[in-house]
């Protein structure tokens, strides 16, 4: 008989305890397949509106740290998948222990045994596999139509890396695991290849080691349970490894989900501000408030054809609005000039991790707005890399958004930006996280504006005024009456109402990851209950040895509850440190972390949500033992 007739033979022979295993890989590599096509067609554009009109719609840095984070999610779900595979062919091994030894005892060679059982875990891997991608296909064209006839059109792209390297990981992680694990049998005496997870040689008599003997004295259900844990420590490391890569998912997409909005409502916060009320003629007013809606509304897109800011009926002067220096409810005065410049990228240096020096820049150009501040004024405190320019240094420095550093620089902070046909140069002295034109304006001394403009007198064009908490409605009237004395068609708005909206779009980019911990809760939810499900057969020993001694049902189901707590614990307390660590390190470095007692919180949640299913996994897998009979212990 060929390995591959005995493959397909023993597959089918014992098709019911290997059709759990078969059910995992499926639901795994489905989920994948769907996420990685989820992902590179739609992602977080199913809240981010595509837009041909605004180009510069959510591309600075908030976008920045959420694809960071996005790939991130993908490396871990890869590992989750090869993870998965992985412990499943092993398990699937570790069932055959007993009739490799039979195999064994009739003469067959290790190394045939070899190419019979790992060719058998390969076929079982390559049909979930493969159906297992049919199906992450399927769902993922049904929910095409479903978004298409809500007229979200898909564009889908076939998967060339992803897919092929998680094949092939899976394939590598059988061969070099499962394969160990074959190949270990085989070296083992027979009457050591009878035994499963229990090693051969184990001694239930001795003392327990590194267990605390209140433990043990709780109950007699709760020792029997630390027993088979310990008896059985190869399953306890599958399932320890198992549940800690999906708890480590689930740690890093609830964390990193609370830091990403925690960190971009803070940067919206710095960047804009509430109480916030700008001064200037009602044209710029107007549209100096829609270049902040930018940031959330892809529709929106102000540029030099909308409005031309330099025209002579849009300047005043600082003295015009002197009456509010007096005005208690007024915390802060930031007079500023606001124009269209076309620019140009200038080279710099580089000096890269090896200590050479290389020459960065291609000579980008392009037409942004640039805003004239006092440095000693700026209401905004923003996020920022580098540092603000000064008015000693404001002459040759100024500071950028994020969304121009990141797509119009290489190296921002050693590079500079020219205006065009103005002759003037500056250098970038720092890049700030801003919600202004989608992160694609700059900065710079509003003396030097002055001088681009051939302004000879303390002219600006917009005044932004940072007021008391509750202090707008009881200085409408002051106001009126200082946009009244400026000149006609001047007013004053108030901005919060942007500031609320930008923090919405904000809120809304937490749906996509928390949505994806629903799903991925539920698959790691269904997947486990396979795996748990799939070694009832081979504790079939067991339970009716326990029933035949008088254990009643309600015991049985104590023991199994307190396994996998025993499992349980461990896994999510390594998952909590691992995803802290990885939210810490490995997101953009000026996130903002939560409490400490936030994380401790999840960790709460996620156990209590665990031991949920741990106790409803039960009331069916208790249905099934109640069914064993004496014919499952002379199968076993």
């Amino acid at each position: 008989m060929s390995s591959f007739d005995f493959a397909l033979k023993d597959l089918y022979r014992k098709r019911q305890s290997n059709y759990p295993f078969l059910i995992i890989i499926i639901l795994i590599v489905a989920f994948t397949e769907f996420f990685i096509y989820f992902t590179s067609s739609i992602g977080l554009n199913i809240f981010i509106q595509p837009s041909f009109l605004n180009t510069y719609y959510f591309s600075g840095g908030i976008s920045l740290t959420y694809k960071q984070f996005n790939n991130l999610i993908q490396i871990l779900l890869i590992s989750l998948t090869v993870g998965i595979v992985v412990a499943v062919s092993t398990t699937l091994i570790i069932s055959k222990k007993k009739d490799i030894a039979i195999m064994k005892s009739l003469g067959t060679l290790p190394r045939k045994l070899y190419s019979f059982y790992l060719l058998e875990v390969y076929i079982l891997f390559f049909i979930g596999f493969l159906l297992g991608l049919i199906l992450g296909l399927i769902v993922f064209g049904i929910f095409a139509l479903i978004m298409f006839f809500f007229n979200f059109p898909i564009l889908i792209q076939i998967d060339f890396f992803y897919t092929p390297f998680i094949f092939f990981s899976c394939i590598i992680g059988i061969f070099f695991v499962s394969g160990y694990a074959i190949r270990k049998i085989g070296k083992q005496k027979i009457i050591q290849t009878f035994s499963k997870d229990i090693p051969y040689n184990y001694n239930a008599g001795k003392n327990l080691k590194y267990i605390p003997k209140w433990l043990t004295s709780i109950g007699f259900n709760i020792k029997i349970a630390v027993v088979n844990t310990i008896r059985k420590k190869g399953e306890f490391q599958r399932y320890l490894i198992l549940f800690s890569i999906i708890g480590i998912l689930i740690f890093t997409l609830g964390l990193g989900t609370i830091v990403l909005n925690i960190s971009s409502r803070e940067w919206i916060n710095k960047s804009q501000s509430e109480n916030i009320v700008i001064i200037g003629h009602e044209d710029v007013v107007y549209n100096y408030s829609l270049m902040y809606r930018m940031f959330s509304d892809p529709t929106l897109l102000i540029d030099e054809t909308n409005i031309n800011f330099t025209e002579s009926q849009y300047f005043f002067n600082l003295s015009d609005i002197n009456t509010l220096n007096s005005v208690e409810e007024i915390e802060e005065i930031d007079e500023r000039i606001i124009s269209f410049y076309d620019v140009k990228e200038l080279t710099g240096t580089h000096i890269t991790e090896d200590g050479s020096y290389i020459t960065v820049g291609k000579h980008r150009e392009g037409n942004i707005p640039i805003i004239g501040v006092n440095p000693k004024n700026i209401i905004q405190n923003f996020e920022i890399e580098g540092r603000f320019f000064t008015e000693e240094d404001a002459f040759f420095n100024m500071t950028i958004g994020d969304g121009l550093a990141h797509n119009f620089f290489e190296f921002p902070l050693v590079q500079g930006l020219e205006l065009t046909g103005l002759g003037k140069t500056f250098r970038i002295a720092g890049v700030i996280i801003d919600s202004f034109y989608s992160g694609w304006g700059g900065y710079i001394s509003i003396n030097e504006s002055r001088k681009t403009l051939n302004l000879v007198n303390d002219e600006v064009n917009l005044i932004m005024l940072k007021l008391s908490p509750g202090a707008y409605q009881g200085i409408n009237e002051t106001l009126e009456n200082v946009t009244n004395t400026i000149g006609e068609n001047f007013t004053y708005l108030r901005l919060d109402q942007v500031f609320r909206e930008n923090l919405t779009f904000v809120s809304f980019l937490s749906i996509y990851p928390i949505l994806l911990i629903i799903v991925i809760s539920t698959i790691a939810i269904l997947s486990l209950y396979n795996y748990q499900k799939s070694a009832i057969m081979e504790k079939a020993q067991d339970f009716l040895i326990m029933r035949a001694i008088g254990s009643k049902t309600r015991s049985l189901k104590k023991i199994l509850f307190m396994e996998s707590i025993f499992v349980l614990f461990p896994s999510l307390l390594l998952s909590l440190g691992i995803g802290m660590m990885i939210s810490s390190l490995f997101l953009f470095e000026q996130v903002y972390l939560p409490p400490l007692y936030v994380p401790f919180i999840f960790f709460l949640f996620l156990c209590f949500l665990f031991m949920i299913f741990n106790f409803l996994s039960l009331f069916p897998i208790i249905k099934k033992i109640n069914k064993f009979s004496i014919k499952d212990f002379s199968m076993y």
